[in-house]
């Protein structure tokens, strides 16, 4: 047990006590007490009680409380994916192509992932998280049809980038598995991804490293002709080979086995790898606020006392300003609404939320959307009216959606999203206007939703945007840190 302090400013309020307590010392009485009582019957005797009677009143405010121990509680695996993106995934030597099977592969371990945090980098001449840690399967599962070589802003292969950004998702000490997914490895990157191991196959190493890695390798093991390269990347082109060789599959195999993990090939049926490695997670108990007792003696002198209003006052004070702990209260309950969210029980979590807008998208994914829409009417902020507009729009009101995310853009006029799906609601209607005007009436809803593909949920935001957007983020930082 540690002993702590909640709200420590208060404590400078013994300055003004200690001066008081040095003023009265400082200034004797003029008349003796039995003097006094003589000439000045009627006058109040001093009671210094009072003043010391403030200090546990002051130490109260303070906040005096109790923290126990760390506690150590079994958490959920947490299962990174590096997928590579790379031109060489368009490959036509796995049928379809590659970047196809690994599609199917990931959706089959989806659907096998029970309760473990799921993370998504995708990488090709960099690495970008698509996915934080979440267990939010669903959100995970809407991207996978997007993973396409195509969306990625920068060509070539980085596979040593996605690692290094797969460590900075780990806490300290979190154990892990990192899944790599790619076709080939060169000597030089299984050197460079080596090297993020510093602590291999070492007995005295303090920088020990907590994640294992596993390899699944989307190649038939054999040489393969390079698939055609679009206009834009041409120059791209003329550094890529006119072949694909085959994998070094006995040094990539090498290297899954020195890192922890294993090697295993892209196959029809599901890859099954070794169980993910299990970690904990820290729990801090609330504190235990030692505030009101310190409050507990002052009751029966402030009974007993005559003129005892005062006292009666600052403890009355006290009491309101140790309120502030139900807001403790309300944090613990958000927290729960969050880790039901994250295990996929929706309905609770919309039941638990205080915030509006998180409990808005706990409904929408629940598939409650005249709920959801209810939600996000309680706030006013530009994300609250468009995730209004993506749920009106999943229930065919198109002219209450527009109008919701014409208000988002009101407040927040550069909201990219709004802006798309705006966009897709005005061309999907006058599409079907188009195509209906021999006809004298409107179109009806199916045949705007059939014109008009839905936007994503709000939790899931364009992806291929995402990435353009990271990637030009990373350039202009480069060009400033070149000035």
């Amino acid at each position: 047990m540690e002993l702590i302090l909640l709200r420590p400013l208060w404590l400078i309020a013994l300055i003004p006590w200690l001066w008081q307590g040095w003023r009265r010392r400082r200034q004797p009485p003029l008349l003796a007490p039995a003097m006094q009582a003589y000439l000045l019957p009627a006058s109040r005797p001093q009671r210094p009680w009072l003043w010391l009677a403030t200090l546990p009143v002051i130490l109260a405010l303070s906040g005096p409380a109790l923290r126990g121990e760390l506690q150590q509680q079994p958490a959920a695996p947490l299962d990174i994916w590096l997928l590579d993106l790379s031109r060489s995934m368009t490959a036509t030597d796995l049928k379809p192509d590659r970047a196809t099977r690994v599609r199917w592969q990931l959706q089959q371990l989806l659907s096998r992932a029970k309760g473990e945090r799921i993370a998504l980098i995708l990488y090709a001449g960099d690495a970008y998280l698509a996915m934080p840690p979440t267990r939010d399967h669903q959100a995970l599962s809407l991207l996978l049809p997007d993973l396409r070589p195509d969306i990625m802003p920068l060509q070539g292969s980085n596979p040593a980038r996605a690692v290094e950004l797969a460590m900075k998702q780990l806490a300290p000490g979190e154990q892990a598995r990192l899944l790599l997914i790619t076709d080939d490895l060169t000597q030089n990157q299984m050197t460079q991804i080596a090297a993020l191991w510093p602590c291999q196959q070492r007995l005295l190493c303090r920088d020990t490293q907590s994640a294992r890695l596993d390899i699944l390798l989307a190649s038939s093991g054999q040489p393969a002709p390079m698939p055609a390269i679009p206009a834009n990347e041409l120059g791209f082109a003329a550094r890529m080979p006119a072949q694909l060789p085959a994998p070094d599959s006995q040094a990539i195999a090498a290297l899954a086995n020195r890192l922890g993990g294993e090697l295993q090939w892209l196959g029809s049926d599901a890859s099954r790898f070794a169980p993910l490695p299990t970690t904990t997670s820290a729990l801090t108990p609330a504190p235990l606020d030692l505030g009101p007792w310190l409050l507990i003696p002052l009751l029966p002198l402030a009974l007993l006392a005559r003129v005892g209003a005062r006292l009666m006052m600052a403890l009355m004070v006290g009491a309101q300003l140790l309120a502030p702990q139900d807001l403790q209260a309300a944090e613990r309950v958000d927290l729960q609404a969050m880790q039901a969210y994250q295990e996929g029980d929706f309905q609770r979590a919309a039941r638990t939320f205080n915030d509006p807008v998180w409990r808005g998208n706990a409904w929408y994914r629940a598939g409650a959307y005249r709920q959801a829409i209810s939600a996000y009417q309680e706030a006013t902020s530009a994300t609250a009216h468009y995730n209004r507009g993506n749920a009106l729009l999943q229930l065919g009101e198109f002219a209450a959606a527009k109008e919701a995310y014409l208000a988002a853009l009101a407040l927040e006029p550069g909201h990219e999203d709004a802006l798309y799906n705006l966009s897709l609601l005005q061309g999907g209607a006058a599409a079907a206007l188009d195509t209906n005007s021999s006809k004298q009436h409107e179109p009806s809803a199916a045949q705007q939703a059939t014109a008009m593909p839905l936007p994503p949920s709000p939790p899931v935001l364009l992806l291929e945007q995402r990435l353009r957007k990271e990637a030009l983020r990373r350039d202009l930082i480069k060009v400033e840190e070149s000035w």
